[in-house]
């Protein structure tokens, strides 16, 4: 497995990988353009994983310079327990802490399956807080109870 910053010309194949998941809600966020942004203020800290020449993998994180973020962690169905969705968030974890962050955050759909994944891989969930969100821009998933 080989693993590379992620760069524009993955969108295509990573939307197909994305969508291939139930619980991973796309958005407007999520347009070329959304994409072709997030990566211009955040590329150092997402990352594709290849088999071969085929993208089996990816992870997407950013930062607001206090928090990171994790959004979009998505490996093949059939490369499920082969390390890679392991080692695409210690690569991103690392892209963090050595930028200085000390904490990273991530929301998921309540009934998520990658729950498992997170908990194994350290990850808490939180009772103490509540997510609360305000829709800036319309979105098809938003204000509809499933974001």
């Amino acid at each position: 497995m080989n693993i590379q910053s992620m760069k524009p010309e993955h969108y295509e194949h990573l939307m197909e990988l994305w969508s291939s998941f139930p619980g991973n809600t796309l958005t407007g966020a999520d347009s070329l353009e959304g994409f072709t942004l997030f990566l211009e203020r955040n590329g150092a800290y997402c990352f594709t994983a290849f088999e071969s020449d085929e993208i089996v993998g990816s992870v997407m994180a950013g930062e607001d310079s206090r928090r990171g973020y994790i959004y979009h962690l998505a490996v093949k169905k059939e490369m499920h327990r082969s390390g890679t969705g392991k080692a695409l968030m210690n690569r991103t974890e690392t892209a963090l802490r050595n930028a200085g962050i000390e904490k990273i955050h991530l929301l998921i759909i309540s009934n998520n399956p990658a729950i498992e994944f997170y908990k194994k891989a350290g990850w808490h969930p939180r009772d103490d807080i509540k997510v609360m969100s305000k829709v800036l821009r319309g979105d098809r998933y938003m204000g509809t109870g499933k974001s």
